[in-house]
């Protein structure tokens, strides 16, 4: 048994090399890497840093023993002492060792043994299998993630932002702390042998919730400090930004920059609101993405795709038109195999936008690499399907080719093996159909014939659920049977998810209703088709985006159809987030004898600029808006009530409805 004390000062030790190790004073301070950087199938980006001066060095490449290149570099002192090297006319899906020498001294700083090596790519789109690892949010301090990540033969390492903690635009320090964050010891024996590359976001960019317009001045100087200590064939347009991809013949990752280039100019998309990826890195994407062979895309950046729901406005909720934008690209140009991913936000989360690409479009957050957590950003989201609220958290996306069906595996990892969550896709899951379904663009469908579920693709994910006895009437129906509420009872059925795409800019309802009793005249009484909820289930919280009742009139003769709407407001003045606005009532008078004790359709249609209301075939409002925006976010549907369920209900008989993202499909 070992004593106490002996524990402790074996304790101390370990912690007396971290520290020397990490010391700006130490020698061992001195030396970055060898890292491997950016791999394709014929070249390869490598970096070293011999020491705090200039160092004249050679790399040698090796094939089965044999040197097949030489390449001479020096680190300058611009370049803080890091050498490149940049390798060509490799072959293909090929195991090389390397050797770095000092030509001056004659002395081999780095050996050709089996911890210095690299593999390029296989350029082949099936037949082989490849396998990602991605984190994000690591600190300078020891972790289990880069061992584990050691264990598991990865292809490609990506560091996806605060890798590391930076915060500061002075380029001593940014040199600094990315020296002592290849340093540590478990990834620099990873980089050492495995392609290690990745993009920022705000603390390795410069500052909390930073942009490019407000790190303007000092921007420059952190992207200096992370081109010195990355080993990318790019890094954006070649003087601003860091952009990139890397293509593993299976896989290709787009390594998005959210950050240089924000709040700097007009969106491409939108030029009355600011841009979030720039002109040049956007048309840049959108080329690379049309002309990607990979049977799996996916889009990675440092920040999250959806609202993080805090004050801050580094996220792609805050541009939301860019992130729509490429998106419906990657849908009406069928571009097959896309996922999303992203990190900052220290909680991990897999999201599935359901149909949003043509298939559904599955979006993957993970952070963080250390064990600060923020319970607090775990927020409700109505794709969400799961999250995981702890520390030192990464993902592998593996992508096998290697039978008839291709499928791309991810997996939400921490060290000693623990696999947190495991989500398949086939590729011909992210795939759209090439069948021309009858109502292609049809979210919603609930017939009511048998029972309360969607018969719409999003499937069971919709089913409605009945509440206080509402029922389905088997005979009584516009085409079999109908929902039948009963008021007095205060019946209702509920929609657990919304259906609609995020910030839906344009989508119709349609339904059949019969009314056995309308609200009385001169009574404050409300009697609501539906109205959408804030997370799911009923509450008062505000999110009425879709809302439609009826309440009496000054005419006893007639009944008020209420609209009310909730909309995204867009930013009013640079680096401020869009909000949401709530809208109306807009007042459409029908004729109460019209109504009463008989089947009426009624479509309400909705794109960004007015609220059109039909009924029975006939267009009878057309309310505009007065700040026009898509929808802000909802999470379900009361149909026969409000928003808070009971008080407010339907009292008679509902059919047949349906909901379209756009314009309604004949019927």
């Amino acid at each position: 048994m070992i004593s106490l004390k002996l524990c402790r000062i074996v304790l101390c030790t370990s912690c007396l090399v971290w520290i020397l190790a990490g010391s700006p004073a130490s020698a061992a301070n001195d030396v970055v890497g060898p890292l491997v950087g950016s791999i394709d199938s014929t070249s390869a980006q490598l970096l070293y840093r011999a020491g705090a001066s200039e160092h004249p060095l050679q790399l040698s490449v090796l094939l089965e023993g044999n040197v097949v290149q030489r390449i001479s570099s020096v680190g300058s002192k611009d370049n803080d002492y890091v050498a490149k090297f940049s390798v060509t006319d490799l072959q293909p899906n090929t195991r090389y060792h390397y050797q770095i020498d000092n030509t001056k001294t004659r002395e081999t700083l780095i050996k050709p043994d089996e911890q210095h090596f690299f593999r390029t790519a296989n350029p082949k789109r099936d037949g082989h299998r490849v396998s990602v690892g991605f984190a994000s949010c690591v600190d300078i301090e020891p972790n289990g993630i880069w061992k584990e990540m050691q264990t598991l033969d990865l292809d490609m390492v990506c560091l996806m932002g605060d890798t590391p903690y930076i915060d500061s635009t002075d380029l001593a320090k940014v040199r600094s702390r990315h020296r002592q964050f290849l340093q540590m010891p478990d990834l620099a024996e990873l980089s050492a042998n495995t392609s290690t590359v990745g993009t920022w976001d705000d603390h390795d960019f410069g500052r909390n919730n930073g942009n490019g317009r407000n790190l303007m001045k000092g921007k420059t100087d952190t992207r200096r400090g992370f081109v010195t200590y990355r080993a990318h064939s790019q890094f954006g347009n070649g003087s601003e930004g860091v952009y990139h991809k890397a293509d593993l013949g299976m896989i290709e990752v787009f390594f998005l920059d959210p950050r240089y280039f924000s709040q700097t100019e007009p969106s491409p998309v939108d030029a009355s609101q600011p841009t979030c990826f720039g002109s040049e890195q956007w048309t840049w994407l959108l080329a690379e993405l049309r002309k990607s062979k990979a049977p799996f895309k996916v889009l990675a950046l440092g920040a999250i795709w959806e609202d993080k729901k805090n004050k801050e406005t580094d996220d792609m909720f805050t541009y939301w038109y860019e992130r729509d934008a490429l998106l419906n690209v990657i849908r009406n140009e069928n571009i097959s195999g896309v996922v999303l991913l992203g990190g900052d936000i220290h909680v991990a989360r897999h999201l599935i936008h359901s149909r949003r690409a043509g298939y559904d479009l599955h979006d993957f957050v993970i952070s963080p690499g250390h064990k600060r957590t923020i319970t607090e950003l775990d927020v409700f989201h109505p794709s969400l399907e799961w999250s995981l609220v702890e520390g030192w958290q990464f993902l592998t996306l593996t992508a096998d080719g290697t039978s008839d069906a291709p499928i791309l595996t991810a997996e939400f990892r921490q060290p000693d093996g623990i696999v947190n969550r495991k989500v398949e896709m086939p590729l011909t899951s992210l795939t759209a159909s090439e069948e021309q379904h009858p109502h292609a663009n049809r979210q919603a469908h609930w017939s009511f014939d048998d029972d309360f579920k969607n018969s719409s693709p999003l499937g069971h994910r919709i089913d409605a659920v009945p509440a206080n006895g509402a029922r389905v009437d088997a005979n009584n129906g516009v085409s079999g049977g109908a929902l039948k509420l009963d008021r007095s009872r205060q019946q209702y059925i509920r929609v657990p998810r919304s259906f609609l795409d995020d910030n839906s800019p344009h989508h119709t309802v349609s339904l059949w209703f019969k009314p056995t009793s309308l609200p009385t005249h001169g009574t404050a009484e409300r009697h609501f088709l539906f109205e959408s909820t804030a997370e799911g289930d009923v509450s008062a919280k505000s999110a009425w985006h879709l809302s439609l009742g009826m309440r009496s009139s000054e005419s006893p003769d007639q009944i008020n159809m209420q609209l009310y709407t909730h909309t995204l407001q867009p930013a009013s003045k640079p680096e401020a987030a869009p909000e949401s606005k709530s809208q109306g009532g807009f007042d459409t008078l029908i004729d109460r004898a019209s109504l009463l004790d008989r089947w009426n359709q009624i479509t309400l249609t909705f794109d960004s600029q007015t609220l059109t209301l039909s009924l029975n075939e006939k267009q009878v409002a057309t309310h505009t808006l007065p700040v026009p925006g898509p929808a802000s976010e909802f999470g379900g549907l009361i149909i026969g009530g409000h928003r808070e369920g009971t008080g407010r209900n339907f009292d008679g008989w509902i059919d047949e409805v349906s909901i379209w993202q756009g314009e309604m499909d004949e019927q």
